[in-house]
């Protein structure tokens, strides 16, 4: 997969918010993790894409939540489900599927920001990263992935996927910060600002994108 250049402040733009967005876009985050149950930094494919699955506590709540959003998943036509390929979104992504009826595609640029030399420390290390964001992106410490990196490569699947006419909803199954980073794309909010927000919480699903009932 290409690197993707360090985009500044002062050059983003908001694709999303102002692209012509005809489909509805769902954000699932992925249930408890054993990650989060011991409190580490989990960010890289090679570190999470075979451990650090769900916990029996995480998978009620995923099915829970999808299981009260199915209908409305479901009332517009057909439906995407795209999954982060770390092994806690795999295993949303599987419950999702058994419930909506609906085969889940992986999709690497929906994977966890990467928060570099922090990985596999403690989650405390997380508000080193955050506290930085909305100050200065570019000199995130820990070389950890900037908020415009992450916007850049999940706004592409959006883009490439409204091209797609064979599906009109999209349920992106995913992490907290790639899913509030991606909100903020869709509703033209800097997402320097991401964590000013209120968060996804594990196994919540939330819709991102306004919808244009004229």
């Amino acid at each position: 997969m290409p690197v993707l250049k360090r985009m500044e402040p002062n050059t983003h733009n908001y694709r999303l918010e102002e692209s012509s967005i005809t489909k509805r876009w769902y954000a699932l985050r992925h249930g408890r993790s054993q990650a989060n149950e011991q409190g580490l930094v989990a960010s890289r494919i090679e570190n999470a894409e075979n451990a650090f699955g769900l916990t029996d506590p995480g998978r009620a709540e995923v099915e829970a939540s999808v299981c009260n959003a199915a209908s409305e998943l479901l009332e517009a036509g057909p439906l995407r489900i795209f999954t982060s390929p770390f092994l806690r979104t795999r295993e949303t992504a599987d419950i999702a599927a058994e419930i909506l009826g609906v085969s889940p595609i992986s999709e690497a640029r929906l994977r966890e920001r990467d928060f570099g030399k922090f990985e596999l420390l403690s989650d405390d290390h997380y508000e080193q990263v955050w506290d930085v964001d909305p100050v200065d992106p570019a000199q995130v410490p820990g070389d950890a992935e900037t908020v415009y990196e992450v916007a850049q490569r999940t706004s592409e699947v959006i883009l490439e996927a409204e091209r797609d006419p064979d599906f009109s909803t999209g349920l992106l199954v995913t992490h907290c910060d790639v899913a509030m980073i991606l909100f903020c794309e869709f509703q033209g909010i800097d997402p320097r600002l991401h964590r000013s927000l209120d968060p996804l919480r594990t196994g919540e699903l939330r819709l991102l994108n306004k919808i244009d009932q004229s």
